[in-house]
């Protein structure tokens, strides 16, 4: 019931997708054998209760049965599943190695694994024992001995049934995690100050800058806290193909302008900073913008085809593709020769692949996916199975459909919704909330029925459920969070943003 959200949540791993498309697509069947070995391993839910395995990336063949709530791409052999509201790993043979007690967990990275108890992060490593006690916000390890730490207590912005602990920055952007952070040695504590934003650079080294700073610049830092190139930058990207692209800041406060340029692996100046604009690297280019006009630069500094153009692109593959040249595209060879504008081969895949398949369809209010309905008896809520047999019996004020392994009821003596099990009873596993939503929209929140946020959330959730059971009953509605957007009901078995 979930899926405004979720296809947002999906959405935010589309450039992974991207980026592999050319393997899946372009390539011979065999290629996928060249992957690592932890990437075929690709996380299947489905079942009446939504419970979670692994099937094969090639050849969707089942490798693990889906019986766990939630679960992570593998790293290092193993991968992070909840079992009864509690995360611990297993093995590629689907044998638990590390006992569930944790309430998230991340991916390994050279031995170790940053987990949450509570509302603390700590380090375990392989063996499951605990070598940096739960005392972060967060805590990312970079090796055996070093951790980007963040002071404070942890919380998600997104539903908690969606938060996972992944990386703590970006190789391009923000850090993932807004805030402060610092480097922290095991056995020793503090390197630096916890007062620094951290970017991907390459290995050993990140971006820095100090926050407290009265001009914080970015620098290149070993994680031995040491400076191997002192801050000089506005702003950075990760190293690519051996470049990473710089920018300084030349103009006023108000009305900043940055000039770009690259340096190398070992933090030097390769391409002056004075351009408008410089893009990633990828297949050797990258596509440079100065005084209105577009290039393809080599990891060199040289334009290809010698010149600028009016515009560039590049094809799904991130090859140089077209120009605009007075008004006309030409596509552009390796050698910068210009000719017809050839096929984007990837594109037209994409474009087949899109023909072919079929929009999804919403669900109505009360039927949940896999032939399981939400069911009432004298004006309480359950859930019953695709063969008739009930599932959860009515005795809820209101309920959600099964999801990643529980379903969620509410506890009028607690003011809580809590997570029902497939055995039919209430757990303390997920952690119990205050308020639920069947429907979930960035742009848009819950009419309120009560100023009680428990309260209005089940008068929400009751007015959803008898709309779905009865159309007679008017449906809640999701409010605009801006003037110009309008309130509309939310009836998922007819026309809605929910499509």
């Amino acid at each position: 019931m979930k899926w405004c959200l979720e296809s947002i949540i999906r959405s935010g791993a589309r450039l992974l997708v991207l980026l592999m498309l050319p393997v899946l697509l372009h390539s011979p069947a065999h290629a996928l054998d060249d992957l690592p070995d932890d990437y075929t391993f690709v996380p299947r839910c489905g079942g009446i209760y939504d419970l979670c395995g692994y099937a094969h990336r090639q050849d969707e063949h089942e490798l693990i049965p889906k019986r766990y709530e939630r679960v992570t791409m593998f790293s290092e052999g193993l991968a992070a599943v909840r079992i009864d509201g509690l995360f611990g790993y297993i093995d590629k043979t689907g044998k638990v190695v590390i006992e569930p007690r944790f309430d998230l967990a991340g991916p390994f990275h050279e031995g170790f694994a940053e987990i949450l108890v509570g509302q603390k992060t700590g380090v375990i490593a392989r063996n499951g024992d605990i070598v940096l006690q739960p005392q972060f916000k967060r805590s990312i390890p970079l090796n055996d001995d070093i951790i980007v730490v963040q002071n404070g207590i942890y919380g998600s912005s997104m539903d908690s049934e969606l938060a996972v602990l992944g990386a703590a920055f970006s190789l391009y952007g923000v850090p993932v995690s807004r805030g402060t952070w610092g480097l922290y040695q095991l056995g020793k504590g503090w390197l630096t100050a916890d007062s620094y934003q951290f970017k991907a650079f390459d290995g050993p080294y990140l971006w820095a800058r100090d926050m407290s700073a009265e001009k914080p610049l970015f620098g290149v830092m070993g994680i031995d806290g040491k400076w191997l190139v002192q801050p000089a930058f506005d702003a950075v990207q990760g190293l690519q193909e051996g470049r990473a692209v710089v920018s300084v800041n030349v103009g006023e406060r108000q009305r900043p302008r940055l000039l770009s340029g690259a340096v190398d692996a070992e933090g030097k100046v390769v391409i002056p900073l004075r351009y408008d604009g410089l893009s990633f690297w990828a297949k050797g280019y990258s596509v440079v913008r100065l005084n209105g006009r577009e290039g393809f630069m080599d990891i060199r500094g040289g334009l290809l085809g010698g010149r600028f153009f009016d515009k560039v692109e590049r094809d799904l593959e991130q090859n140089p593709f077209k120009v605009l040249l007075d008004g006309q595209w030409f596509g552009i060879s390796r050698d910068g020769s210009l000719g017809e504008v050839p096929v984007d081969v990837l594109k037209e895949k994409l474009a087949r692949a899109g023909r072919t398949s079929e929009a999804p369809k919403p669900l109505k209010n009360t039927q949940c996916d896999n032939g399981v309905s939400i069911v009432s008896r004298d004006s309480l809520w359950g859930l019953e199975g695709p063969d008739g047999h009930i599932l959860i019996e009515p005795k809820y004020e209101a309920i959600s459909c099964f999801h990643k392994g529980v379903a969620w009821v509410p506890d009028s003596d607690r003011r809580l919704w809590c997570p029902v099990g497939p055995d039919g009873k209430v757990r303390s596993k997920p952690d119990c909330r205050t308020t639920y939503y069947a429907v979930d929209s960035p742009h848009y929140y819950p009419e309120e029925f009560d100023s009680d946020p428990f309260r209005s959330s089940l008068l929400w959730m009751q007015a959803f459920l008898k709309h779905g059971l009865d159309p007679r009953h008017q449906p809640p509605r999701l409010m605009g969070g801006k003037q110009d957007i309008k309130p509309f009901f939310v009836n998922c078995g007819d026309r809605s943003p929910c499509e």
